[in-house]
């Protein structure tokens, strides 16, 4: 489980907007009708031990792509910035495995003190053109770009004093979130053994709940038990983007 947020963790109601709502709602008071997409950087978190797993949760194999490939592929189809992945534990492994040329790495030292310190590590690296950036844990593997998008839409029409994009699911908080990146300085002046959650507890008023029409938001995993699971909606998730044809994993 995502360290970000407590579990059932619940926005508010009236904060709340759903994807079918975006595109009727007025942007006459928004800071920007028109931000680039290719503004939001996403940061994926890749770092964990993944203690309970007994194995890398990025090198999760789903039909010939590892978890950390379908994050990647989920940002490139989206449109966002060149990604950057914080790497801890297992960073040999997944190097050798995950071909990594078209994104910036970075190294989390201090990876056993948990999400908070992979986040700054990779916000150290937040180039100054960023206008967004996007917290995203590695260990969602049924995202896709469908899945990114109402938050890039929902961010298009912001308001000034709307920050924080968080998409959820049956009124329950998920990820990834898209932060304002004015917001940098708040998570790197966080003590390293603060969560995350911490910026975001003291910013209530300045969230948008995106209403997701699907679990994939809230879906993580952290046992082989949820990886088995995981694999079956990723496979139902496939077979219905192509209509119900099955296609045979790589390999088959």
């Amino acid at each position: 489980m995502s360290e970000v947020w407590r579990k059932n963790s619940r926005p508010r109601r009236d904060a709340a907007i759903t994807a079918a709502s975006l595109a009727t709602r007025d942007c006459r008071s928004s800071i920007d009708t028109r931000p680039s997409a290719r503004r939001v950087v996403p940061i994926i978190l890749a770092a964990g031990a993944s203690t309970r797993m007994g194995t890398p949760k990025a090198l999760c194999d789903f039909d010939g792509r590892s978890c950390l490939q379908l994050a990647l592929d989920a940002c490139r189809e989206a449109g966002l910035a060149r990604p950057i992945v914080v790497l801890g534990f297992w960073a040999a492994e997944i190097r050798a495995r995950v071909r990594l040329d078209a994104v910036t790495v970075r190294l989390n030292d201090l990876a056993h003190h948990g999400q908070t310190s992979s986040l700054q590590v990779g916000l150290q690296a937040l180039p100054a053109r960023a206008q967004a950036f996007l917290l995203y844990p590695v260990d969602f593997p049924l995202l896709t770009a469908e899945d990114l998008r109402p938050l890039l839409t929902a961010w298009r029409g912001r308001r000034q004093d709307q920050h924080i994009f968080i998409p959820s699911h049956t009124s329950r908080r998920g990820h990834p979130v898209l932060f304002d990146a004015r917001l940098r300085g708040a998570f790197l002046a966080l003590d390293v053994a603060a969560p995350a959650r911490t910026v975001v507890d003291a910013r209530a008023d300045e969230i948008v709940y995106v209403e997701h029409d699907t679990a994939y938001v809230l879906t993580d995993m952290d046992t082989l038990e949820d990886y088995a699971r995981c694999l079956t909606e990723f496979r139902l998730r496939t077979m219905r983007a192509h209509g119900g044809d099955r296609r045979p994993p790589a390999g088959e």
